[in-house]
């Protein structure tokens, strides 16, 4: 086995959907720790193993639960307190296309931190972690976990992925949030906690508004993201798409694979975090910004298909998730890209 390419720092929930007619789902695993090594995990053919998930978990977490992660063939390390209970959530969804959606924590939330690797150094040693957090959090977490990685002689180098917890974003946390994206190498908010972060979501009904969104990154980009300033911006639209940008990759936009009318959008749940995850293990790998937006959106359309996780199916040493091979559609999002770019050139 190689080593471990991605791990989650964010939460594995259990959740209780709730909808408007009246049904009631028990046990839905979710939360962005889940939803983003789901996202690692599609962005990876083979060596699977190489995706890291450490599962914090009270005496009553779910067996299906393990059982759907351990047939994923990830590195998993189950860390169980039997005295408390797991993190669960009540997710009770109104109206129409299940848009609208109130959500609640019903026990107290088991949050990860890097001192939950002092006993899980293959995941210590990973060179790639996803963050869900806010910008105090963040800048608590990095230096324990830059301390660790050290003790246990892990490679100095590795790549940190920040998305920030939601309830941070607010213009009253500007600069706070400014100081912390200079400690990753990927700050990703989604656009409308970028609105929020900069006070700016002041108008209703809300609008849409590329051009602001991207001036906005701009000035992320220009306050410094990384140590060295190296970092990227990489901005999440929803079925808008998304924006990345960096000192070295002009701001570039991306179409979702689909548009907001589709019928094969069920549940936008979890969409962005399985993006960041699909997008934070081709970067480790190596890949470009390009090649690292185009599996996210890829990992992300496999999310939004159904209420929950896809569907995995391995049979003939071919996988394929929800009836689809990630490959072709990384190909069929490809071509996609091209005929836009053709359309444009003719206009």
């Amino acid at each position: 086995m190689g080593d471990i390419i991605f791990v989650s720092l964010g939460m594995i929930v259990i959740d209780e959907i709730r909808f408007p007619d009246g049904k009631i789902l028990y046990d839905v695993p979710g939360g962005s720790g889940l939803y983003s090594t789901l996202g690692a995990r599609l962005a990876v053919a083979d060596a699977t193993n190489r995706i890291g998930c450490l599962v914090l978990a009270g005496r009553d977490f779910p067996a299906s639960v393990v059982n759907t992660l351990k047939g994923w063939d990830i590195t998993l390390r189950l860390q169980q307190a039997d005295d408390r209970l797991s993190t669960r959530g009540l997710l009770q969804y109104q109206g129409i296309n299940f848009k609208d959606r109130v959500f609640k924590y019903t026990t107290t939330p088991l949050q990860p931190t890097p001192t939950d690797f002092i006993n899980h150094p293959l995941l210590l040693r990973s060179s790639a972690f996803h963050f869900l957090a806010s910008p105090h959090d963040l800048k608590v977490s990095i230096p324990v976990l830059r301390a660790l990685r050290h003790n246990n002689v892990a490679p100095a180098q590795h790549l940190l992925v920040w998305e920030p917890a939601p309830a941070s974003c607010h213009s009253k946390f500007r600069d706070e949030h400014l100081r912390a994206a200079r400690l990753v190498d990927v700050y990703s908010p989604n656009h409308s906690e970028l609105l929020a972060v900069f006070g700016s979501l002041n108008t209703l009904p809300f609008s849409f508004d590329s051009k602001t969104i991207q001036d906005l990154a701009l000035q992320l980009l220009h306050s410094g993201i990384g140590p060295t300033g190296q970092g990227a911006v990489v901005i999440r639209c929803g079925e808008h798409g998304s924006l990345a940008v960096s000192n070295s990759y002009p701001a570039r936009w991306f179409p979702a694979f689909y548009d907001g009318s589709s019928s094969k959008v069920v549940d936008a749940t979890g969409a962005g975090n399985s993006f960041l995850g699909a997008l934070t293990v081709k970067l480790a790998q190596g890949a470009d910004l390009t090649a690292a937006v185009i599996m996210g959106t890829v990992a992300a359309s496999l999310a939004i298909e159904q209420i929950g996780l896809p569907e995995r199916v391995d049979e003939s040493e071919t996988e394929t998730w929800n009836g689809f091979n990630v490959q072709s559609r990384v190909e069929e999002y490809r071509a996609k890209l091209e005929r836009d770019i053709n359309v444009s050139r003719v206009r």
